[in-house]
């Protein structure tokens, strides 16, 4: 969501709330596997966007939902199992889709799971093993979302904003309610560049999210208060309203050994700290928390 004008939709909300895929019980106190189980588990992040919520799985688009769900045809189509257990001997209904050799013979009377429900833990699982371009590693936050990690001051309320380039991440502070954007870049991308060249692509990106903050605060803080509110009425776990954003989009760089760390980047580190901008480097990103990038990179709010 890049211009915050768009109304979240409160009864498409609803009427996910009410999807078996996102939320579905064994008991009183047990959820089954679903969406929802997974958001607890900060394994799967959803995002509000313009055209319906997205569920992210290890940097992949796990569902999408717009009143129906959607998912990728890579790991959408998954056989029944049981169907083919019969005809391998020394296999039983139990037996799962890694273990089976199949001939040709066996295709034909091949039966696809109907729902995504009977299909979820499957399509989970080939979603994982998607070997697409993700450009960041940015599932290493999942763990830290308002779902997964609703009782600490510092969580992640977003991610992936498109403002002409991605902004991966969006912070909080559960205690003063100020907001925080965050890109997340991995070394390997800056190789190509020299310092010099890299300084100035980032620099103009840092004064371009800078701007847009500048002008759109009061549309942030009130479209995130209704992205607050509306992701309350999904999970029942209370997000507090925010009341101010940070006024720079904070930098985070990673994925680097001590010989990068300091050679090039740490010409790039230099030179962007003197021109006042907000950037942090880590070696791995799983090595990095909110609470730190808040720290590092909060600075004042707008």
């Amino acid at each position: 969501m890049g211009d915050f004008s768009k109304a979240i939709d409160m009864q498409l909300i609803e009427k996910l709330r009410n999807e078996p895929l996102f939320q579905s019980w064994l008991d009183e106190e047990t959820l089954a596997d679903c969406l929802l189980e997974d958001m607890l588990k900060g394994e799967v992040f959803p995002s509000i966007g313009d055209r319906g919520i997205r569920f992210y799985y290890r940097d992949e688009s796990l569902f999408t939902y717009d009143g129906t769900f959607k998912s990728c045809a890579r790991y959408a189509f998954v056989p029944q199992v049981d169907a083919w257990a019969g005809k391998v001997v020394g296999r039983d209904e139990t037996t799962t889709l890694e273990l089976v050799d199949v001939d040709e013979a066996m295709l034909v009377g091949m039966k696809q799971q109907m729902t995504f429900q009977d299909a979820y833990k499957q399509i989970k699982e080939r979603c994982g093993k998607f070997d697409g371009m993700p450009t960041t590693d940015i599932s290493a936050f999942y763990r830290f979302s308002f779902a997964a990690y609703p009782c600490e001051r510092y969580f992640v309320l977003n991610i992936n904003i498109w403002w002409g380039t991605m902004i991966h991440l969006l912070l909080m502070d559960a205690i003063t309610g100020r907001l925080l954007f965050c890109q997340a870049k991995p070394y390997s991308l800056m190789t190509p560049w020299t310092p010099a060249m890299e300084v100035k692509f980032i620099s103009g990106d840092l004064g371009h999210f800078r701007n847009r903050i500048a002008k759109k605060r009061d549309a942030i803080i009130a479209y995130y208060t209704d992205y607050a509110r509306a992701m309350q009425a999904l999970t029942g776990i209370e997000i507090l309203a925010p009341t101010g954003v940070c006024g720079d989009c904070g930098l985070l760089i990673y994925g680097f050994d001590e010989d990068q760390k300091n050679g090039k980047l740490k010409k790039i580190m230099d030179s962007l700290t003197k021109m006042g901008w907000p950037v942090y480097a880590a070696g791995g990103i799983g090595e990095v928390d909110p609470e730190t990038l808040f720290t590092k990179l909060g600075g004042d709010a707008a």
